[in-house]
């Protein structure tokens, strides 16, 4: 099973707070949300209504990537073939793998303060 921590990273302080845990494991993706780590982010300016899970007693599943992650992800079918190589040389992958993409980008965006990012 892969799995990545989803991480709010605080505009203020620059901590990083895990918001939940991503994972795929047999083509399937779950999600899975951490009751204390969000009310300590939320002490610190974290708010939920930046993400579309709730409940914190759900695992959330999907035969896809969730839009939240999705986006951090570029639309492969824009590039040609050479970008594509050269993008999975940057990356050092032989594949792509939505996973690999996110774990070596940390799926960062401009737009927000969310990273996604394997157990240290």
């Amino acid at each position: 099973m892969e799995v990545l921590y989803f991480k709010w990273e605080c505009p203020t302080n620059d901590e990083k707070y895990i918001i939940g845990a991503l994972c795929k494991k047999d083509n399937k993706y779950y999600f899975k949300l951490s009751k204390n780590h969000v009310e300590e982010a939320e002490k610190n300016g974290f708010s939920m209504f930046t993400i579309p899970f709730t409940d914190f007693d759900k695992i959330y599943e999907s035969d896809t990537l969730f839009s939240i992650f999705k986006v951090r992800i570029p639309n492969l079918k824009t590039y040609d073939e050479d970008e594509m190589k050269f993008l999975l040389e940057d990356l050092g992958l032989d594949h792509f793998d939505e996973m690999k993409y996110l774990e070596k980008t940390k799926g960062k965006l401009l737009t927000d303060h969310f990273i996604l990012e394997k157990e240290k």
